[in-house]
């Protein structure tokens, strides 16, 4: 599977270091600078928050010396306003500075692992994720150790991992990475949350690929719970969410369950590709199937007729799919006791592949 950048970016937030405290001898100049820098940030003004940080780099420097972890403080903010504006060299360098400085000062731990996880953020931006893996395990590492659990920052390396893991398309490895990160968000009075709900999605996924159905369902359940309560219902993840949970009950026969799910997917679906595109087909097909398993032969007939319609103007006539929902069409049209426009189906399927000389 690919990554999904959006979900990941999300995930990637950047976080602004509070471990340092500034000194008693700290001058109110940089306290203003520093207070603009950040405020510059927050309203989406990287450039002019990247000049404030800079400036405030060297008076910190000048004042409390180089290796200060309130020179730190800023410059992994000052890395992070780099970021912004994808520098992405000139973040390195910065990030790495501060965490030179970190590493080699006492009780700055906590802000050593959160500079780790911007770096590796800005690794997975830039395609390095060997060195991202490497930064999110030692962040990791650091939080384990700490006395008290920092779920918040731990929720970022554990997310991070995972979504490296799933992008090589090892999802068995970052299963338990997701898992720790939900118990993070959980922990944390997030468990609604929408990053809570992408890695539940990419659970999901992988369960249903496992066939471990009763696990995927859970997870799919709760996943479109939050994207009902949040308004997100209708997107093309919850689209697929929706989906998937109605195709799982309607395997189990929970054919009640499954029908408003999908019946929303079509409806969802058509809205937002129009009523001519394959994925609309597909969400068709799917609802026919549920109807037809209930037997509600009456209602499955038109879904499966505009499937057909729809495969066949994408596709052409003889193409499998076509060939194949011709068949089922068919098929169903005998079921209802109309033979007549079953044959003309039939007839239509084998003039389609016949061959032409």
């Amino acid at each position: 599977m690919d990554r999904n950048k959006p979900m990941i970016a999300i995930l990637f937030t950047l976080i602004t270091l509070l471990g340092a405290k500034y000194t008693a001898a700290e001058p109110m100049n940089w306290n203003k600078t520093v207070s603009a820098a950040k405020a510059a940030q927050e309203q989406g003004q990287y450039a002019q928050a990247e000049a404030l940080y800079s400036q405030a780099v060297a008076m910190q420097a000048k004042t409390l010396g180089a290796n200060s972890p309130v020179v730190a403080v800023s410059l992994n903010n000052l890395a992070s306003a780099y970021q912004a504006q994808s520098m992405n060299s000139q973040a390195e360098h910065a990030y790495t500075q501060a965490m030179t400085i970190l590493s080699k000062a006492p009780r700055q731990e906590e802000s050593l692992a959160r500079t780790m996880n911007n770096l590796a953020a800005l690794y997975v931006d830039m395609g390095a994720d060997q060195k991202a893996e490497a930064l999110y395990t030692r962040a990791l590492g650091i939080w384990q150790k700490l006395p008290k659990k920092d779920n918040a920052n731990q929720a970022i390396s554990n997310i991070g991992l995972a979504g490296i893991y799933h992008s090589r398309n090892d999802d068995a490895a970052a299963e338990p990475f997701y898992l720790r990160a939900l118990s993070n968000w959980n922990a944390e009075n997030k468990a609604d949350s929408a990053d809570a709900a992408d890695a539940m999605l990419h659970l999901a996924d992988y369960y249903r690929f496992r066939s471990n159905t009763d696990a995927a369902a859970v997870m799919y359940a709760h996943v479109v719970g939050i994207w009902e309560m949040s308004g997100q219902i209708n997107t093309a993840q919850g689209i697929a969410a929706q989906s998937a949970l109605g195709e799982i009950y309607r395997a189990e026969g929970k054919y009640e369950q499954a029908e408003p799910l999908v019946e929303r997917a079509v409806k969802a679906t058509e809205a937002k590709l129009g009523s001519n595109d394959l994925q609309l087909a597909a969400s068709l097909n799917n609802l026919a199937l549920i109807y037809y398993c209930e037997g509600k032969y009456s209602a499955a007939d038109p879904l499966y007729n505009r499937a057909l319609q729809i495969r066949e103007s994408n596709l052409g006539a003889s193409d499998p799919a076509v060939q194949h929902t011709a068949e089922i069409y068919a098929a169903l049209l005998r079921l209802e006791g109309k033979r007549a426009d079953a044959q003309k189906v039939e007839n239509f399927s084998a003039r389609a592949i016949a061959p032409h000389f």
